[in-house]
């Protein structure tokens, strides 16, 4: 009897500190996730979890005890309480296996292959965020015009859940056409098809880009309405259920947690569509078996508590897109969407040399040509000789903006004569002493085509630089312009020791711009010091004008301008005790082992970015 009271005893107490740790657990659920962040704490952040359901299931069997004969009470009131918590998932969990079966029991493939479709109707539930000015022609849309796998194509977008379709409805096509002069379009590589590895290969081509090529032969895309009535073939393709996942149901045990993806084709037969194929795919969260409350995280570091749930999915792959509209166009329907590709010295290239060739106003096909024949040098890694020579070409023709990836000309040159490489540089200095240099007045500069430029400057090659050693020193003394192309400026360390008063302008200079004007400051700076850094050994004789900057407070240390200078001196021969001396104590002593470390690093490889 007395074994039995302090048995009740210390199971009660047992169940008041539970109680007690719980209640924290249960409102603040935050303390799991940091803990949990923090990796020492992630035993803490385990704990935390199985407290509360740990408590409430003693708790329900403590409750059913007092209604059992004591004899056998806690091992009945155990099993009672498991077969209550356990009910409710089991229902719910049956009831959402029920109407899964009844949801992929529709489900039929009658496709008559090989798939041919003139007119193509497709309908996407994927919500794009288009421009008033793009072509709503996306990535399929392209590539099957230009595989020919479909004479006309027909596009609608529906934001709701998938309805069906309203062929009395008057929709978006596109066709490819030839003609003289083809009408303005902005195509962008929207909705990409995961083609494996052909298309989505780095060397790949885009479709917008090979689409524009088509274009500027004279095969135009052209758009127009139509009813959806006259498409042979309607594809439909997006989500007709919505549920809540396991954070958003929380702790309401009926949520409904059933997404339901489908695809679906309707071909025309005589006057009216019948379905010829459905697939549907289902992810459902179901219930843990024993109904108690733990933790449920969603977006990165929301935590709330709620009934812990697993992922079940019904035909959908864990990681693919759902619906799978790749898979289902190239695996399903067969559909061949390679497009063959693009050669930079050849085809694209001397579609390119026409065009520019032509007097006039350039059109924005053009334009945007020139843009993807630069990033394709930048994707391919290599430019030829060809390559080179047109690079110099567009940017000779002040007709066209300096393109974003204008430097893989310059980085990328391979087997290019000398002369050629001459002749970039020449034509990347010029553009950038025409360009017309804003300042807002707000302090900035409005100037990213001298950027693009200073970028490929940078990647130059040494023996080009020193002819154009006036033009950096020009650069160095147009102070928005140098604003806006300071990266060009640090190749004024291929000049060796010459070019040091240069530099030491630049951070003078730097010192006189204000701090809350833009760049003015900053860029001027880096300019100076990371030229200098690039110098190393040979910016020796720069140690005691650089060191006397220190002393006077021109060079800041804090953080990473701290780090570019420890580097700069390292790289130039200044050992760590001389540098740690002209260091001010608060830079020196409030992070001994960062300065340690970044010097150490230094003598082993200087490292002068920013």
């Amino acid at each position: 009897m007395a074994v039995a009271t302090i048995q009740r005893w210390t199971f009660r107490t047992v169940l008041l500190v539970l109680g007690l740790a719980a209640l924290p657990c249960l409102l603040l659920p935050q303390i799991a996730i940091v803990a949990a962040i923090s990796i020492v704490g992630i035993p803490l952040a385990l704990v935390m979890a199985l407290i509360p359901p740990v408590f409430l299931f003693l708790l329900l069997t403590w409750a059913i005890s007092f209604g059992v004969p004591a004899r056998l009470a806690w091992l009945t009131s155990t099993l009672i309480a498991v077969a209550l918590l356990a009910l409710p998932p089991f229902i719910i969990n049956r009831s959402m296996d029920q109407t899964t079966m009844a949801l992929v029991s529709g489900d039929n493939d009658r496709i008559v292959r090989p798939f041919r479709a003139e007119t193509l109707a497709v309908r996407s539930g994927r919500t794009v965020f288009w421009k008033k000015t793009q072509t709503r022609c996306d990535d399929f849309c392209m590539r099957a015009l230009l595989t020919r796998s479909a004479r006309r194509i027909m596009v609608l977008d529906y934001a709701a859940d998938m309805t069906e379709p309203d062929f009395s409805a008057i929709v978006r096509t596109f066709h490819m056409e030839r003609r003289t002069s083809c009408p303005p379009v902005e195509l962008v590589d929207i909705r990409l098809l995961d083609l494996d590895k052909g298309p989505t290969a780095r060397n790949a081509p885009k479709a917008s880009e090979r689409m524009r090529l088509e274009i500027a032969k004279g095969n135009c895309l052209i758009e127009s309405e139509a009813p959806l009535a006259e498409a042979d073939t309607v594809i439909s393709a997006g989500q007709i259920e919505r549920g809540a996942n396991d954070y958003q149901a929380g702790l309401n045990p009926t949520a409904d947690t059933m997404s339901v993806y489908r695809i679906s084709v309707h071909n025309k037969d005589g006057a009216t569509f019948s379905e010829v194929y459905r697939w549907t795919g289902v992810a459902s969260y179901r219930l843990l078996p024993l109904l108690l409350p733990s933790y449920v995280t969603g977006y990165q570091f929301d935590i709330r508590v709620g009934f812990p749930r697993t992922l079940d999915l019904t035909h959908i792959v864990q990681f693919a897109d759902r619906p799978d509209w790749s898979a289902f166009v190239i695996g399903t329907l067969g559909m061949d969407l390679t497009l063959p590709a693009v050669d930079g010295s050849e085809d694209a290239a001397a579609i390119l040399a026409a065009k520019l060739s032509r007097p006039g106003p350039i059109d924005a096909v053009t334009n945007s040509l020139v843009n993807d024949f630069f990033d394709r040098l930048r994707d391919r890694r290599a430019a030829s000789q060809a390559d080179v020579d047109l690079a110099i070409a567009i940017l000779g023709d002040r007709r066209l903006d300096v393109p974003d990836s204008v430097f893989a000309a310059a980085n990328y040159a391979k087997d290019v004569a000398p002369e050629s490489m001459v002749r970039l540089a020449d034509a990347l200095f010029a553009r950038l002493f025409e360009l017309d240099i804003k300042v807002s007045k707000f302090g900035n500069i409005e100037a990213p085509q001298a950027g693009r430029l200073a970028s490929a400057i940078q990647y130059l090659p040494e023996q080009v630089i020193p002819e154009h050693r006036a033009d950096l020193e020009r650069l160095a003394k147009d102070t928005p312009r140098r604003v806006a192309a300071f990266p060009a400026l640090t190749r004024l360390s291929v000049l060796g020791a010459d070019a040091i008063p240069t530099m030491l302008y630049l951070i003078d200079d730097a010192a006189l711009q204000p701090r809350d004007k833009g760049n003015f400051w900053q860029h001027s700076y880096l300019a100076g010091v990371q030229g200098l850094c690039q110098l190393g050994e040979r910016g020796a004789p720069a140690i005691e004008p650089f060191l006397e900057r220190i002393r006077s407070g021109i060079i800041p240390l804090h953080a990473s301008y701290g780090d570019l200078a420890i580097n700069t001196l390292a790289g130039m021969g200044v050992d760590k005790d001389t540098l740690r001396q002209v260091f001010p104590a608060k830079d020196r002593d409030s992070n001994r082992a960062r300065f340690d470390r970044v010097f150490d690093r230094a003598r082993r490889k200087i490292d002068c970015s920013y």
